[in-house]
C-alpha cells in the first residue's frame, strides 16, 4: 500500500486522502463473519461478551482488542503510509469496528485521542443510502478544540463540546463534502480534520466499516484519560502511557 504524490498533496491540503482497492473483497467479507459472529456469540473472545441480537452499536477496543481488529491494526501494508503521514514510526492506541453509521456530530478525532489520526476502510460500498462521511476538507489547519478549553477558566467553559465543533465549522467557512468509498478503500484522515456522520437515506442499512487510531511513537502524555493507555506498535510490542 503506498502513496503517491498526489495522495500527499490530498492529505496536505484537505485533511485526508482516499487508497482504492487497498483490500480484497475476500478480506473484507472474513472481517464482516468475523464480527458478526462474534456479535451472534457464535465466536467466543475472551473480554467480549455476546451482544443484544438489536445491538449494532460501534464496538471501541482501547486496553483489549479481539484478535481480528488487532491484525488490522497492526497490519504491515498501514505502517508504512502512516508513518509517512505522521512522520515517524507509529504506535496504534484505538481499534473500532462499526456495524451501522452513526450519524455522529461534528467533532475532531484528536480531541478524544490527542496526537492522533486514523485508518478507516469501508468494508463494504458506502454511500449515501448507508451513511457517508461528511468532512470539512482543509479544517486540519485551523484551530484544535481540546479539553482544557472547556474548563472555567477556558475560551469555550461552559459550552457544549458538539456545539463548539459546530461553531468552529462555522467560523472555518470551509466547504464539507460527503466521502463515499468502495469496499476495500482505506481512507486516512488527519485527527484534527472536522467530520461527522451523514444523513441514512435508508434506516437501518448497514455500514461495515473499521477504524485504527494511531499516535506518533514519540508522543507520551495522556492529559485527559482516567486510566493508562496501551499502544501496540507494527512489531507487536505492547506498552502503556501513564496518565499525567
Amino acid at each position: 500500500m503506498e502513496l503517491t504524490a498526489q495522495h500527499l498533496e490530498a492529505y496536505a491540503r484537505e485533511g485526508f486522502t482516499i487508497v482504492r482497492d487497498a483490500y480484497t473483497h475476500a478480506e473484507c467479507d472474513e472481517f464482516i463473519e468475523y464480527m458478526l459472529d462474534l456479535q451472534a456469540g457464535r465466536t467466543q473472545v475472551e473480554g467480549f461478551a455476546p451482544r443484544d441480537p438489536e445491538d449494532w452499536n460501534r464496538l471501541i477496543s482501547r486496553c483489549c482488542h479481539h484478535p481480528m481488529s488487532l491484525r488490522w491494526m497492526t497490519d504491515p501494508r498501514l505502517r508504512q503510509p502512516i508513518k509517512t503521514l505522521l512522520g515517524e514510526e507509529a504506535d496504534g492506541v484505538q481499534s473500532m469496528y462499526l456495524y451501522k453509521s452513526s450519524e455522529q456530530r461534528r467533532h475532531q478525532d484528536a480531541y478524544h485521542l490527542p496526537g492522533c489520526m486514523s485508518a478507516w476502510v469501508a468494508l463494504q460500498d458506502v454511500g449515501p443510502q448507508n451513511g457517508t462521511i461528511h468532512v470539512q476538507v482543509g479544517s486540519h489547519q485551523k484551530a484544535l478544540l481540546e479539553k482544557k478549553d472547556f474548563r472555567d477558566d477556558g475560551p469555550w467553559q461552559g459550552w457544549h463540546p458538539e456545539d463548539a465543533f459546530d461553531k468552529l465549522f462555522a467560523q472555518n467557512a470551509l466547504p464539507e463534502v460527503a466521502v463515499e468509498a468502495q469496499k476495500g478503500d482505506a481512507v486516512f484522515f488527519h485527527g484534527q480534520l472536522i467530520h461527522r456522520g451523514g444523513p441514512i437515506l435508508e434506516p437501518g442499512a448497514f455500514r461495515h466499516s473499521w477504524a485504527g487510531h494511531y499516535i506518533p511513537r514519540s508522543y507520551d502524555p495522556w492529559p485527559y484519560e482516567e486510566a493508562p493507555r496501551m499502544r501496540v506498535s507494527f512489531d507487536g510490542i505492547c506498552r502503556f502511557t501513564a496518565t499525567a
